[in-house]
């Protein structure tokens, strides 16, 4: 539902837009969105017919509850996590609801783990701690091609909700909580 609403947001400015080229990118832009809204649920389809599946063996079953395991202790930021994805500098101060905003954006964006100045961020994190700070370092894991775009982007995170620098990393360790 989220998805759909950026979505219903996105036409909308476009339709208050006046140059022509600018709709036409923009709209080209939510075609491509819209693309990876639908890859996403053909793999959780495809997820959640590989789960029925391994109802009926033992060792698939084990090794997809160890791998659920381990997904949600990135969730719930009790291990540490590595992988590939952006890092984010933002030099100036961000007030609460900004920072809010700009954190929602990455989740939307598919981010898996994050942190801000070096403290994981999970979902019951409260960022009022991180508002008005004068700098900002995040750490975010996820498709770190995705990610960047959607920062950078024309009408991305960046120009919608705040300015920073964004560069893709090979490999990020954020700590646990």
């Amino acid at each position: 539902m989220t998805n759909q609403y950026l979505l219903y947001r996105q036409i909308s400015t476009i339709r208050q837009g006046s140059d022509a080229n600018s709709l036409v990118m923009r709209l080209s832009q939510l075609y491509s969105d819209n693309e990876k809204l639908q890859s996403q649920f053909t793999e959780r389809t495809a997820h959640l017919n590989e789960l029925e599946n391994a109802v009926s063996s033992s060792s698939q079953t084990q090794k997809l509850l160890e791998d659920e395991i381990a997904k949600y202790q990135i969730i719930s930021g009790t291990t540490e996590v590595e992988g590939r994805g952006v890092e984010v500098k933002i030099d100036h101060e961000m007030a609460l609801t900004q920072l809010v905003d700009f954190v929602n954006a990455l989740r939307n964006s598919g981010a898996e783990a994050f942190s801000i100045n070096g403290k994981r961020i999970i979902t019951t994190t409260s960022l009022s701690s991180f508002a008005n700070q004068k700098s900002y370092t995040l750490e975010i894991i996820g498709d770190k091609d995705v990610l960047y775009e959607s920062l950078t982007r024309p009408g991305g995170a960046f120009e919608q909700i705040t300015s920073g620098e964004a560069t893709r990393q090979d490999k990020l360790l954020l700590p646990k909580v």
